[in-house]
């Protein structure tokens, strides 16, 4: 494993290129690996609740066996609402095989930051990269993680520019009742069969808020115990759109909490996560959530996955409606020749409205008028598996605001070795 973080003040910061020129050309090729690579520029958490903004210049290549893919995303500039502005950013991701060498690789570079201007001035940052590289070979399993910053510099109001010390890496820099930046975090995690690499160029928190970013991710993967199915998919408490302005997104609640599936399966057990409750202003009460996925692979080509999101109540319009007991429940089963996907499992306990106990109409939908409109059982199919969403909500303030209870998605995919 190999790590550095390298600031310059005042100049670019140079990263290796992320995929040799013959490689980014060839066709895919398969392998006896699952292969994942993710990357992007910006991701916004809110503090107390789980507001945040999409993830900017994202690119993904989902869990496959194949080498030779190649996925990009950039973006001119991106506003920061309340935080700054960054300059142009650019997200790669690869898996590459040459030799007998495989590799998934995610890199990410943005040009420059400029942070909150307040009283205390504003603080610029240089260019920043981050790089997440895994490959084996034939001593095994390897990884390299690296991030780079090119200068901070605070420009307090009416001086010259300063450019402010740089502690280590991993050690926050804070200026008191502003900001608090964490620079070049790593991660990288190696067990049989299995090794991961994440590298983030900077953390960013805002005090006032508790508000945090995310700047400049890359993050890759790799595991040798894809038996004969590929999986993918997640379950999630909530998830959904809380602030439309036009067309753009403001702010969006996050999958919350959220358990993906591995693309190998979980062997056979159940793996979960779990929240308390959480307050989304303006919009709805929720209560504890939690999220489980499943994956076993049986041999002779056969595979079994499920997700499940629940929620235990949700509260809207305080009391208007009451809805207990959300469970969204996303099955696949693959055998030869034949595939099986359902939503068994999705239920609900008890409906009331204002104070009254309700049942769901043919329909599978209910309008409270001013208020809400709620879509039930929203199934959606696509190659290999199912998506189900317990509850929908769309509220009906003039907000456009979408909001997910209970999410499950699974996927299994013949793998192609």
């Amino acid at each position: 494993m190999v790590t550095s973080v390298i600031l310059l003040p005042g100049g670019p910061a140079h990263a290796a290129p992320v995929v040799p020129a013959k490689a980014a050309a060839a066709a895919p090729r398969p392998t006896n690996f699952g292969l994942h690579a993710m990357g992007y520029g910006t991701a916004i958490k809110g503090g107390q609740i789980p507001l945040a903004s999409g993830a900017t210049g994202f690119a993904h290549i989902t869990c496959t066996t194949l080498a030779g893919l190649n996925r990009s995303n950039g973006v001119a500039g991106v506003d920061l609402p309340g935080l700054g502005e960054i300059d142009a950013l650019d997200t790669k991701v690869a898996t590459v095989k040459k030799g007998k060498t495989v590799s998934a690789i995610s890199h990410h570079a943005l040009a420059g930051i400029t942070l909150v201007e307040t009283a205390l001035g504003s603080l610029s940052l240089g260019a920043v990269t981050s790089t997440a590289r895994v490959w084996h070979n034939a001593t095994g399993f390897h990884s390299e993680v690296d991030t780079q910053v090119a200068g901070i510099v605070l420009t307090p109001p009416g001086m010259d520019p300063q450019v402010i010390a740089v502690p280590t890496p991993g050690t926050p820099i804070e200026i008191p009742g502003l900001l608090r930046i964490t620079l070049g975090e790593t991660k990288v995690t190696e067990k049989p069969g299995f090794i991961f690499a994440r590298a983030q160029g900077l953390l960013v928190e805002i005090l006032a808020t508790n508000t945090k970013v995310k700047i400049a991710l890359s993050r890759a993967r790799m595991t040798d115990e894809v038996v004969n199915s590929i999986m993918s998919g997640y379950a999630a408490g909530l998830k959904g759109k809380v602030l439309n302005v036009g067309d753009d997104t403001i702010v969006t609640v996050g999958r919350t909490p959220v358990r993906e599936l591995p693309c190998e399966g979980t062997n056979g057990e159940i793996k979960e996560t779990k929240t308390v409750d959480l307050d989304i202003p303006s919009a709805l009460a929720v209560g504890a959530a939690q999220a489980k996925v499943f994956g076993v692979q049986a041999g002779r080509r056969r595979a079994r996955a499920w997700a499940e999101g629940s929620i235990a109540t949700v509260n809207l319009g305080a009391g208007a409606l009451v809805i207990d007991g959300i469970v969204a429940r996303a099955n696949v089963i693959r055998r030869p020749g034949k595939l099986i996907r359902n939503s068994n499992g999705t239920k609900f306990i008890t409906i009331t409205a204002n104070g009254e106990p309700q049942e769901i109409p043919d329909t599978g939908t209910i309008e409270i008028p001013g208020l809400a409109k709620i879509e039930f059982g929203v199934e959606t199919l696509f190659r290999g598996g199912i998506e189900v969403i317990a509850l929908r909500i769309t509220l009906l303030d003039g907000t456009g605001a979408v909001i997910d209870l209970g999410v499950a998605r699974a996927q299994v995919k013949k793998a192609i070795v």
